[in-house]
């Protein structure tokens, strides 16, 4: 889903250069074709102002593409935003453009009735901006946001409307366009929705960050300003190129904000990965005393943390407990779970409890306060290392491979019990196998079978018994070295979907 969304996004993107690049060209072409002789100084300060902005709008536009997690929820609204923005540059310019030229005077008509559309388009636009910002779902904002509405409808009626009436401009048989008397009206829903979100923001300005409060008041009051001054001095129409700008300074704003965040976020899960790290046994040799055993295990999080887990421990002299285990879900809620099921199954164990015991109270532990809905898969097992003995269960884990004296690694499909965690009151079979000296079990968790590349190919569990068998003769650790490196070749550098966790137990005798 997530390629799919990224190729979604990539073709987005692709037609929307498309198109502003066309607007762009068109721009261009229509400057070139009046030429700059019979155009006025402050005409060509506007042009040139509305060109600069265009060019800001897009670079924003294709930014919100590129990063898109940086304006997070309030995204879709920031990028109605730089389209109306954009189309109210455009038009500004194109008006200046077709001014005084009589052939044109249709031309003039439509394009400034476009830029007066605009302005009702960008205060509503920037209103829901506000409102996703404030996070709000009450009576009062649901009566705003009607009666805004309605009131950009009616803003935009009214402009269709002036092409018949002249209400707020005309366009003379000369091409002169001209403000009439009723102009100051078509600002009056630039001014409700100003001061309506001035209002929303003092009210709930407890719910917003600092850097919001400024992002939104500052985007009210320097276009409102210049509107105010604009009403008064004809020939100057700088709005829109404001507007880019403040547009500018709140993607920078948010960005800068968001950056703070992710730093703080990303120390927070480096400390959360280095506690985890820190409840998993990682000293190796692990019981350098206890030539019986050689035991090696690796754990690879997709993320910073993770949801797999091994254990081992002994719970007397004769007796060493491993543990495999697997949560449901990613990142910290599962390794929160983890830290949780391992402790509980550890402490299950040293109360003496048989394998089937230890699941069955780790189970029902688990299943007592799980308002969150997560299992684990786990296998458990206790090997007697006088006699070789080893009594284990499944509760709905990977199947073990297991290599023999004189024979390959093979999967052994022992019987599958509920997960842990799933439901409460659940009963868990254990079973026993003898363990001659030389034989090798070879634990994991399904980020090893599969393993996807970049074909969208899994790894498979025929690939990792070659792998394990062209390192059986090897140490524990070499053996998990050696099928970690033939996975990462198999994946060729593909983000990691699943956590990687292995661990290889080789019983001596």
């Amino acid at each position: 889903m997530d390629k799919e969304a990224d190729i979604r996004r990539k073709r987005q993107a692709v037609t929307a250069c498309a198109i502003y690049l066309v607007l762009f060209v068109f721009c261009i072409g229509i400057i070139y074709a009046r030429g700059s002789e019979n155009i006025y100084p402050i005409y060509l300060l506007n042009i040139g102002v509305d060109l600069t902005g265009m060019v800001v709008c897009f670079v924003l536009f294709i930014c919100c593409f590129i990063d898109t997690g940086t304006i997070g929820s309030t995204r879709k609204y920031y990028k109605f935003l730089i389209n109306v923005t954009f189309l109210g540059l455009m038009t500004d310019l194109v008006s200046w453009i077709v001014d005084s030229v009589p052939d044109l005077k249709t031309l003039n008509l439509i394009d400034n009735t476009l830029y007066y559309m605009c302005m009702p388009l960008g205060c509503y636009f920037f209103w829901r901006y506000t409102e996703t910002m404030i996070k709000a779902d009450n009576r009062l904002i649901k009566k705003i946001d009607f009666v805004l509405c309605c009131g950009m409808t009616a803003a935009i009626v009214f402009r269709l409307i002036n092409i018949l009436t002249g209400m707020y401009f005309t366009i003379s048989d000369q091409g002169v366009y001209s403000r009439s008397a009723l102009y100051p009206v078509s600002m009056i829903y630039m001014f409700v929705v100003s001061a309506t979100t001035i209002f929303m923001v003092f009210k709930y300005h407890k719910k917003l960050e600092r850097y919001q409060i400024m992002v939104l008041l500052l985007y009210v009051i320097a276009p409102t300003g210049v509107g105010i001054m604009t009403m008064m001095v004809y020939g100057l129409s700088i709005s829109y190129g404001v507007i880019s700008i403040i547009l500018l300074l709140m993607y920078c704003l948010i960005n800068l904000e968001q950056s703070r965040i992710k730093a703080a976020a990303e120390r927070d899960l480096s400390v959360a990965a280095s506690i985890q790290q820190s409840h998993i046994p990682n000293i190796f040799p692990p019981f350098p005393g206890r030539p019986e055993i050689d035991l090696y295990a690796a754990m690879i999080p997709a993320r910073e943390v993770g949801g797999d887990f091994y254990d081992y421990f002994f719970i007397d002299d004769d007796h060493l407990c491993v543990v495999m285990a697997d949560v449901s879900g990613k990142g910290v809620p599962a390794a929160l779970f983890m830290m949780i099921s391992k402790t509980i199954l550890q402490n299950s164990a040293k109360l003496g409890k048989s394998v089937s015991e230890v699941l069955k109270l780790t189970n029902d532990s688990l299943c007592a306060n799980n308002k969150a809905e997560m299992f684990v898969t786990c296998w458990f097992g206790i090997l007697e290392l006088s006699t070789g003995r080893l009594t284990a269960a499944n509760a709905g884990h990977e199947y073990p491979a297991i290599m023999r004296p004189g024979r390959p690694f093979e999967i052994y499909k022992d019987e599958h019990g509920f997960v842990l965690g799933g439901m409460e009151g659940m009963q868990y079979k254990e079973y026993e196998m003898m363990l001659e000296p030389g034989t090798k079990i070879f634990l994991y968790t399904d980020g090893l079978p599969e393993a996807v590349d970049n074909a969208g190919n899994m790894f498979g569990t025929e690939r990792m018994l070659s792998a394990l068998n062209a390192s059986a003769d090897k140490s524990s650790e070499k053996i998990i070295g050696d099928v970690r490196a033939v996975a990462a070749e198999f994946v060729k550098g593909e983000d990691p979907f699943d956590d990687l966790t292995m661990l290889c137990l080789h019983y001596r005798g």
